[in-house]
């Protein structure tokens, strides 16, 4: 199988309901959801080396891969470093950060989560056509009555 491409992960990550982008320490691209990051690239990298979270207990197993290895400040919290894209399948590394996603969104308050989820059910609305707007048609109103004043 192919290796993954940078292209293919970061298009992944964007497609992913509530997830946000963003740059932070001046050269990492995070992307995160609900506030929380999931999954981070070398902003300026051109190939598909991404650190992300891991199921506690697959992390052993994963990091036991030959350029696979614990991220560095963040493997307490089962966050790995893919530093070499050519030993994982494209479909194994989109995998591990859906996976990373869900672990990441599953921590997060219900309600933050119901409202992710909201928007991923339901698809986004075309705004509707202003209508044009109308002349205005003289008003018929009926004849006044005349009065008659007493002195």
């Amino acid at each position: 199988m192919p290796p993954a491409r940078r292209s293919d992960l970061l298009a992944l990550c964007r497609s992913l309901p509530g997830t946000t982008e963003d740059i932070k320490w001046g050269n990492d691209l995070v992307f995160s959801v609900g506030k929380k990051m999931y999954a981070g690239f070398y902003a300026a990298g051109t190939d598909a080396t991404f650190g992300c979270k891991v199921d506690e207990h697959d992390f052993a197993s994963i990091t036991e891969i030959e350029g696979i290895r614990p991220a560095p400040y963040a493997a307490r919290y089962h966050w790995i470093s893919v530093e070499d894209p050519k030993v994982l399948p494209a479909e194994e590394a989109k995998a591990l950060i859906r996976r990373s996603y869900e672990l990441v969104k599953g921590k997060l308050p219900a309600k933050t989560q119901r409202q992710i989820d909201a928007k991923k059910a339901s698809p986004k609305k075309a705004s509707p056509k202003k209508a044009s707007p109308k002349k205005a048609s003289p008003k018929k109103t009926a004849p006044k009555k005349a009065t008659s004043k007493k002195r």
